[in-house]
């Protein structure tokens, strides 16, 4: 009998052939009928000779403490094909059926999405122990391939766009210069006297240009608007808008399942956080524009009002709302609620104008002058870990934030988030909660969570405040090594404790990363990744001005129409259109869909329309 892993075998896999016995008239082939493939799977076949049946057990390394799960059985010489995960590490153990036999097959592993897997169960003599081998019999391709191809061509789309650019500026000027007229003509001016004409429209003094604008006051200088700004918007806008449209099918633009940190969690908190420093800008201009209390007071809740309003809509578009189940809360309703506590937090205990310039501790008066806000903060801060980790929870431990589901053998199935999920359904009702959290697929929890709950909230004011800290350090120190320098210190010092509470570690540490809870390590990862792209954008935009921050800068500039707008239209052509299941069709539909709205947003700021709230 030919070898199960022999060459021969190896080129007939396509044809899916299994051997699977031998008998004196030749080799017995089986056909197999695989499924399909999809993004993110692999190929898994078993193949048993042995004469009793096998239990296949798996679970992956992103469910953390769970236990392995049935997956199929595989009969008395018998081939099964299923799907296997390709994302994250895979524990697989094949045993005996029915059986207290020590037969165990083992393979821990991450598959190649499009990999060809097959396991072989052999018995090659009764004296012996049963064998198995795990082979890969094919080559797959690397998955993540099409985004490098993106990349360039993005890259190669920048570069052509800006050579073009000056292409034209160069045939423009070219075209100026030959036309202008220096022709002296003679013109009754009010004034009297000749003028230079030229064809471009300027005019001055023939006998003394410096008398132009001769005893006309001169007028400020204006400070220029940081691009830096608007371009961190901009590129949190649109990275939002790219995971929201799928992502290519990638997983890690997707949200983490539970603990941890994919690029899909960093957007929301970055919007926070530069609604925080803008926050800073606002302000001065009303206080400069000698803005009474009650109209400041107006502003900032009716602003929230109608932030919370337009997410309100914006979750019931898809379909007839049902008022008994629809959700309240989501993106801008989050957003509303952070803004409105932040913002009166910020008038309260703010200082209309720098001071303290010239004293010993002038360095750090962004932090001395500000003890008040500082303090309200952390006092929230330490309310919400309270309610975290103090609060009686019924049929869940204290102080526990688990997905619940499967994790921990199913012992708090139902305990899904703690008390942060608790205090939400007690408040808002389980039928107005989000139905389908991320943890739903790989923990297979059944208990409603909303990532964006009420008691996150007070960690999302947390994270705004410290956008405020920023800002607050643009508008008081000029310097740009001044700026620069702080921004450097605000993110190790936050980084540092980050890394300090959750042990460098995703699940492990004593408070883990988690954008569901919004947990305090979460905040300050999100924080210090905040101020280190911060940092990046200013430098090239602002302090060598290399990049003008395009395209970003222009979504930045209207976010808000953005973001609804691409929200309303996600499933409509020409953004969004039917492809098939693959990397490189799914990943040019998304980039399609999100260029859409930098297009949109670029014709907004041609035609000068800046819509905010």
């Amino acid at each position: 009998m030919p070898s199960p892993v022999s060459d021969y075998y190896i080129k007939e896999y396509n044809a899916a052939a299994v051997i699977v016995d031998s008998k004196d008239d030749g080799v017995i082939r089986i056909g197999l009928t695989k499924p399909q493939l999809n993004v993110n799977t692999a190929w898994l076949t078993v193949n048993s000779t042995l004469g009793y049946e096998v239990e296949l057990w798996a679970q992956t390394d992103e469910c953390y403490k769970c236990n392995l799960m049935l997956i199929t059985k595989i009969g008395s010489h018998g081939v099964q094909s299923l799907l296997a995960n390709a994302t994250h590490q895979t524990d697989l153990r094949l045993i005996r059926a029915n059986s207290t036999a020590d037969f165990e097959c083992r393979f821990k592993m991450t598959f190649r999405e499009g990999g060809d897997y097959w396991i072989f169960l052999d018995h090659p003599a009764e004296a012996q122990e049963p064998s198995c081998k795990l082979i890969l019999a094919n080559d797959p391709k690397i998955a993540e391939l099409p985004i490098l191809y993106v990349i360039i061509g993005l890259i190669g789309l920048a570069f052509a766009y800006a050579a073009g650019k000056k292409l034209y500026a160069y045939i423009r000027r070219t075209t100026v210069h030959k036309s202008d007229s220096m022709e002296v003509t003679s013109t009754s001016d009010q004034d009297g006297g000749d003028v230079l004409r030229m064809n471009n429209g300027r005019t001055e003094r023939e006998d003394n240009p410096g008398e132009t604008n001769k005893g006309e006051p001169e007028k400020p200088k204006q400070k220029q608007r940081l691009k830096s700004l608007d371009t961190f918007r901009g590129i949190t806008l649109i990275l939002m808008i790219f995971v929201n449209y799928g992502g290519g099918g990638y997983w890690f633009f997707e949200h983490a399942a539970w603990n941890g940190l994919n690029v899909a969690d960093l957007v929301f908190p970055w919007f926070v956080f530069m609604m925080g420093v803008s926050m800073n800008f606002s302000f001065r201009s009303m206080f400069r524009q000698g803005w009474s209390v009650p109209r400041i007071v107006w502003k900032i809740v009716w602003r929230a009002a109608k932030l919370f309003l337009i997410g309100f809509m914006l979750g019931t578009h898809f379909k007839t709302a049902d008022m008994e189940k629809v959700r309240v809360m989501g993106v801008l309703q989050r957003l509303a609620l952070t803004y409105l506590v932040s913002a009166l937090i910020h008038y309260c205990c703010t200082r209309r104008s720098d001071s303290h310039q010239d004293t010993k501790w002038a360095m750090v008066r962004d932090l001395v002058l500000y003890v008040p806000e500082w303090s309200v903060n952390l006092l929230l801060l330490a309310v919400h870990s309270s309610l975290v980790y103090a609060l009686p929870v019924p049929g869940c431990p204290r102080g526990y934030v688990g997905p619940g589901g499967i994790s921990e053998g199913g012992l708090y199935a139902n305990c899904t988030g703690g008390a942060t999920g608790y205090i939400d359904a007690v408040v808002l009702g389980y039928q107005h909660l989000y139905g389908h959290p991320t943890s739903e697929v790989v923990y297979q929890t059944v208990q409603p969570f909303d990532p964006e709950g009420l008691l996150a909230t007070l960690n999302s004011v947390f994270l705004c405040f410290l956008g405020i800290q920023c800002g607050r350090i643009i508008l008081i120190y000029q310097g740009h090594k001044q700026r620069l320098l702080r921004f450097l210190i605000w993110a190790v010092a936050l980084g540092a404790l980050a890394a300090l509470l959750t042990k460098c570690s995703r699940d492990d540490g004593w408070i883990p990363p988690n954008k569901n809870l919004w947990s305090f390590s979460f905040t300050l990862i999100t924080a210090s990744f905040g101020f280190v792209f911060l940092s990046g954008i200013y430098i090239v935009t602002d302090l060598f001005g290399v990049w003008a921050g395009q395209p970003f800068i222009y979504p930045g500039m209207n976010s808000i129409v953005i973001y609804v707008c691409h929200d309303i239209f996600s499933n409509t052509f020409p953004v969004s259109f039917e492809v098939d299941h693959q990397h490189w069709k799914l990943l040019l539909r998304c980039v399609w869909g999100t260029s859409c709205w930098v297009i949109v947003a670029y014709w907004l700021y041609i035609k000068k329309i800046f819509i905010a709230l």
